[in-house]
């Protein structure tokens, strides 16, 4: 009878936004041990990476290991969907999405409204562009933002994500050949621009998934802050190939200047007892006792 241990293991792990090359370079890093089989298919931007092993223990050796080296891109297992994973990141990291216009819900609505928990992370337009009174806000707000697109939308996301408090304010223009796809935040936006054919609904969802668990994006996706304008080389649709882009660096200059303080202080004290022994440090304890407790202000003395 074959041992329980020894039955073969199977799992599919599933990926999104990872480049061809970066997969295979994962699947050929497994060590030699490995004794398993690797079959990849991808479709689009999304990848699926089927491994079979003799054994339990090896497959989750394999597993783990891969899940290091795609992180960003592996969403899930299994039968897992991205829409599930993207309502999933949301919520585990308490992030609330709203849209800024119709195309973007279109794009949202009908992947996430059977899904479970998304009433919770997801407004489904009815606090954010489908409510009257908020839409009527913001274009009061909207007056004197740019009338070209994006930079239209940009400022629209901006007074959405500012006007409903939500974490994530996404937003979808509609170009010629394209779509450009917006992510929004408190500082800044990140940007895709992809092709009809390159399906725009799960790209949006992997720029949700991951803002919200604070993953890297996909190569060709850009960071647009606030109030610059949206360079020509966004309105491009982007090539998984390009460089990932830098997330935005948080700011510190509060600690900077607290630095430049201390080591202020630190040299002015330096100084001081350089002075006090002339030039002797070694000998600065010695004189501080010598002045003893006669040349210190006592209790109702007063200082002229």
């Amino acid at each position: 009878m074959t041992n329980k241990e020894e039955r073969p293991a199977g799992c599919v792990l599933r990926l999104f936004g990872a480049p061809e090359q970066t997969v295979q370079k994962a699947v050929e890093a497994l060590p030699d041990t490995w004794q398993g089989t690797v079959h990849c298919r991808s479709r689009g931007a999304e990848t699926l990476v089927a491994l079979q092993s003799s054994t339990p223990q090896q497959l989750h050796r394999a597993v783990q290991q891969l899940r290091t080296s795609l992180a960003p891109a592996l969403y899930g297992e299994g039968e897992q969907t991205l829409a599930a994973a993207a309502v999933q990141a949301l919520e585990q990291h308490r992030k609330l999405l709203v849209c800024s216009d119709t195309a973007a819900g279109a794009l949202l609505e009908t992947r996430l409204e059977n899904l479970p928990g998304a009433e919770k992370v997801f407004d489904f337009g009815a606090m954010s562009y489908a409510n009257t009174a908020l839409t009527a806000r913001l274009s009061r707000k909207l007056r004197k933002a740019p009338q070209a697109e994006p930079a239209r939308t940009l400022a629209r996301v901006q007074g959405m994500q500012k006007l409903t408090g939500a974490a994530l304010a996404v937003g979808c223009v509609e170009l010629p050949q394209s779509r450009l796809l917006l992510v929004g935040g408190k500082k800044g936006c990140w940007l895709r621009c992809v092709a009809p054919d390159e399906n725009p609904g799960l790209w949006l969802l992997d720029l949700l998934r991951r803002a919200a668990c604070g993953l890297p994006q996909a190569g060709g996706t850009s960071w647009q802050p606030y109030g610059k304008a949206v360079p020509d080389a966004a309105l491009t649709p982007a090539s998984l190939t390009a460089a990932p882009p830098a997330p935005p660096r948080p700011k510190r200059r509060r600690l900077g200047k607290a630095l430049v303080v201390l080591l202020l202080l630190a040299l002015a004290a330096l100084a001081a007892g350089w002075y006090y022994t002339g030039g002797d440090l070694a000998a600065l304890p010695q004189k501080l006792q010598s002045l003893g407790a006669e040349s210190l202000p006592h209790a109702g003395a007063k200082l002229v």
